[in-house]
């Protein structure tokens, strides 16, 4: 069985006129979506995503609120880090990894996996062997630069170790 269709005859004018029409929706439809996506950016909550500025670390039955500018280097200590500030340590419920997305990329580098340094506390860098280094920090401490992190420092500073 063979089907065929017939379409009643129609002008060109008339089928610009329709494209125009069809032309002139899609344009409305469009730019109302985008005014309906760009109302729901603006008027969500802010995403979990920010800038950290500040830290609130609970200890001893105290909070504190400790300035992520003043943080010289954060060590992971299990499901914790440990912030060093001004040669003092505190104990900060939050993961490595989590903070380590949360905090500046501009200030702040990974150069161990368990090692996240500021890059204004640091003091010097001294090689100990197959490209691997060990950060001197302001404060004294030392962390060592794996081959694996070498490659985040070197595009931070902009040059190679």
């Amino acid at each position: 069985m063979r089907l065929t269709i017939s379409l009643k005859p129609f002008s060109d004018e008339r089928f610009e006129m329709t494209m125009a029409r069809v032309s002139k929706r899609m344009d409305e439809r469009s730019v109302r979506e985008f005014g309906q996506r760009i109302l729901r950016m603006v008027s969500a909550e802010p995403s979990g995503n920010l800038r950290l500025d500040r830290l609130v670390v609970k200890s001893g039955g105290s909070t504190r609120f400790v300035r992520v500018a003043d943080i010289d280097w954060i060590e992971a200590a299990g499901v914790y880090a440990n912030l060093h500030i001004g040669g003092k340590e505190l104990l900060y419920r939050a993961a490595l990894h989590e903070l380590a997305g949360r905090l500046d990329p501009v200030r702040f580098v990974r150069i161990h996996r368990s090692a996240i340094v500021n890059i204004e506390s640091i003091l010097r860098l001294e090689p100990i062997s197959h490209g691997e280094f060990e950060v001197i920090l302001k404060d004294g401490s030392r962390s060592k630069i794996s081959r694996t992190y070498r490659n985040q420092l070197e595009k931070r500073l902009g040059q190679s170790l």
